[in-house]
């Protein structure tokens, strides 16, 4: 059994069937933590600015964060986390479609630990999830 509070997993993508896959592929990785997703920035921002307000509920131990987003993107809510003390802290991965080099570049600079395009393979998700738990959660 684990010691402290249950680790989390914050994923924002609109597209339901990738949130879908990358819970899949989290499950599959065997982690002792929870997986949670929004669909777009705004629920984005808000789960963080309630968790980060509330010492019963836990910040996520990283975020994945799609770019291409309705009503606000993944860049300005990238920008945002990493703007807040109470938040910048928390290793964000872009997981996008994206596969432009200045798309990378922005958002590594702008704070993001990696920039990752989304697999084409259940298998690959499987994969990057490992990698992932291995790197955050352990």
């Amino acid at each position: 059994m684990a010691d402290g509070p249950q680790k989390t997993v914050l994923m924002a993508d609109d597209d339901p069937e990738d949130c879908l896959l990358a819970a899949e592929a989290f499950a599959e990785t065997g982690a002792e933590a929870a997986f949670f997703c929004v669909f777009d920035s705004i629920e984005l921002m808000d789960h963080l600015s309630e968790h980060s307000r509330s010492e019963a509920k836990r910040l996520p131990d990283f975020i994945l964060l799609d770019l291409n987003m309705p009503r606000k993107d993944g860049r300005q809510a990238l920008i945002e986390i990493k703007s807040e003390p109470a938040l910048q802290h928390i290793p964000i991965v872009i997981l996008t479609t994206s596969e432009e080099q200045r798309d990378e570049d922005f958002t590594l600079k702008a704070g993001a630990k990696l920039f990752i395009t989304k697999p084409a393979t259940f298998d690959e998700w499987v994969r990057m999830m490992k990698s992932l738990v291995g790197r955050w959660l352990r």
